[in-house]
């Protein structure tokens, strides 16, 4: 009998438990966020309380202006003018000057929630990143953070400013005639529930929406960032039917969560009416019988008036709360991922002397609960100072290979040693300091050839640049461009050419001058002529540099000091290129498929 009583108390729990959780929620967005800048809010509040204090004045000098007409005291006029233009003036100083504290408040608050979440984000793993599309990460960035802005525009304005202005004007009330206070003050509370029904309904529909927003800003950016193969392949309609779905989802989303929030002015305004003609109806007995006078009467709706739109807006308030509650859930599920890939708390910095990588008995699977791997057991040693090239056909494991060096990702069985010293037990900051990695989606940004190229070395002068540049065989073209290295390239580069960007990347490498060079097919996009010279420039940077090159092209692979063949993830074939075409095995199918017979013979 006992057990059957506790069952309904054990069903309710969840909700206690959401509400603890939104508690806790608000309590670290507080101490985050809103302590740090105390002093600002304090300034914000100071001021929305003396709009309070002028706005609670306001229905007393309505009073006083009635009583004074009304008793046909003819030189109160001036007075009377005086007074209600001279609070007028008051009410719109501070009003102008409450909102600009409270919007600089806000908009610097959620700048730096910005930053912070940027700087985690592009703190985090590469395998996190790659995660969700760049469209989305962009959502919980913008979208997210907005409405944490307009939850917190509305919490101050509302829970502070309208807060303060309701208590003024019940004190003017109570003060005009206190017993017309209580009619209106039995009326308003009915409303509790109704809100608050509706506020979390408001809170599964923001989830809602920021994720489909988070999908639209998605698919748009994919679009538009495909809009050559779109025009291309005339897939105009194609594209704008998608992107119309999802515009569709968002309309839909955000029309629920208009039609709950509507539903809340209404329950308002019926409740406003009643307390309305109840104070009209009580205030006519009241004034007939002498207890009140017109000036009271009059000072008192303006009052109610007055009061009626910030207690209307705190009927909304918690809706748009329960939607930044949910879009702030988001933001710390965001900065509190902790990154997997970082340094040991004894890591020290990596010392390279030959530049000597070895993999031992290297495995990899991006899915580490997979047991389909994308690297299996390999084991190479690359001497410092040699070059390497890794061939195979796409899906072999020779990109995973070249990733695994500089942690993007870790490896998920055996180990990487650079000089004998295991890459995960060094510095991140040092591993990666000492290697230069350009592969063929080249990253540029949209800013100048010299800034471009000085990110391999921030700091670096503008001679360090224009001899990287000559070493990449990028200067001539760069000076025949018409602002030379101050010329913007575009986003991504897409003023230049696919060659020109390619040379502007190993320019970059080039000026890092780091001891471990990675190439994931660094010249693909060059010309015969183009790539002859980034080959002698290569030939040179590479000579005293430890470089891991995947490559296609007969010219990158045969002149390597060893060549590894990959299948499936696995070395197969170890040589040099004659070697390796002499034994007639898979590297030597692979040089005939993919250049052909007379590409055997390399004079």
């Amino acid at each position: 009998m006992t057990g059957n009583l506790l069952k309904p108390e054990k069903k309710a729990r969840p909700r206690l438990r959401l509400d603890a959780a939104s508690r806790a929620l608000l309590r670290r967005f507080v101490v985050d966020w809103v302590w740090p800048r105390r002093w600002e809010l304090g300034w914000t509040l100071f001021l929305t309380a003396c709009l309070a204090a002028v706005t609670g004045g306001y229905p007393a000098v309505i009073k006083k202006s009635f009583d004074m007409l009304m008793g046909n005291q003819q030189g109160a006029l001036p007075f009377v003018l005086t007074a209600i233009v001279g609070i007028t003036i008051a009410r719109a100083t501070l009003l102008f000057a409450q909102a600009i504290a409270t919007n600089r408040f806000i908009l610097r608050l959620t700048s730096d929630m910005q930053k912070l979440a940027f700087r985690h984000l592009i703190s985090a793993d590469f395998a996190r990143l790659s995660r969700e599309t760049p469209g989305r990460l962009m959502s919980r960035l913008t979208n997210d953070i907005g409405f944490v802005q307009g939850a917190m525009m509305a919490a101050l304005n509302s829970i502070f400013r309208d807060t303060f202005s309701v208590i003024a004007l019940v004190i003017a009330m109570l003060y005009l005639d206190w017993a017309m206070t209580l009619v209106v003050l039995s009326v308003y509370p009915l409303a509790a529930l109704p809100v608050a029904a509706i506020s979390q309904r408001l809170r599964r529909v923001a989830k809602q929406t920021q994720s489909g927003l988070g999908d639209m800003t998605s698919l748009l950016a994919e679009k538009l960032a495909g809009a050559r193969l779109i025009k291309s392949f005339q897939l105009e309609n194609y594209a704008a039917d998608r992107l119309d779905n999802s515009f569709e989802q968002i309309y839909g989303l955000k029309m629920k969560s208009v039609r709950t929030r509507a539903r809340m002015d209404p329950i308002l305004e019926v409740l406003g009416g009643i307390a309305i003609a109840g104070v009209v109806g009580f205030a006519y007995l009241r004034i007939s019988t002498g207890i009140s006078t017109v000036g009271d009467f009059m000072g008192f709706i303006t009052a109610l008036l007055m009061a009626a739109q910030p207690i209307r807006a705190l009927g909304n308030l918690a809706g748009r709360l329960q939607e930044g509650l949910a879009a702030a859930e988001s933001f710390y599920g965001l900065i509190d991922e902790m990154p997997t890939i970082g340094d040991k708390p004894d890591a020290k910095r990596l010392s390279v002397s030959k530049g000597q990588i070895s993999f031992r008995g290297v495995g990899f699977a991006y899915d580490a609960a997979s047991e389909e791997r994308a690297v299996h057991d390999v084991t190479l040693d690359v001497p410092g100072g040699s070059t390497v090239a890794l061939v195979g056909r796409s899906g072999a494991g020779k990109s995973t290979i070249i990733n695994l060096v500089p942690r993007l990702f870790d490896v998920t069985e055996g180990q990487i040693l650079i000089d004998g010293q295991d890459v995960r037990d060094v510095t991140l900051s040092s591993l990666r300091d000492q290697i230069a990695i350009v592969s063929q989606d080249i990253t540029l940004f949209d800013d100048t050839i010299e800034a471009n190229i000085a990110l391999g070395r921030l700091g670096a002068s503008s001679e360090d640049i224009i001899e990287a540049a000559k070493a990449a065989a990028a200067h001539d073209f760069i000076m025949g461009l018409p602002q030379g290295y101050q010329t913007m390239i575009g986003d991504r580069g897409s003023r230049l050419s696919g060659g020109q960007r390619q040379r502007v990347a190993l320019a970059r490498a080039i000026l890092k001058d780091a001891p471990i060079l990675l190439l994931d097919e660094a010249t693909s996009a060059l010309d015969n002529e183009s790539e002859q010279l980034v080959q002698e420039a290569l030939a040179k940077f590479t000579r005293t540099r430890t470089t891991l090159v995947i490559a296609h092209r007969l010219s990158t692979i045969q002149n390597a000091d060893m060549i590894c063949v990959m299948d499936g993830g696995r070395i197969v074939e170890l040589g040099k290129h004659f070697e390796l075409i002499d034994r007639n095995g898979p590297y030597a199918r692979l040089n005939r498929s993919a250049h052909g017979p007379q590409t055997m013979i390399v004079n």
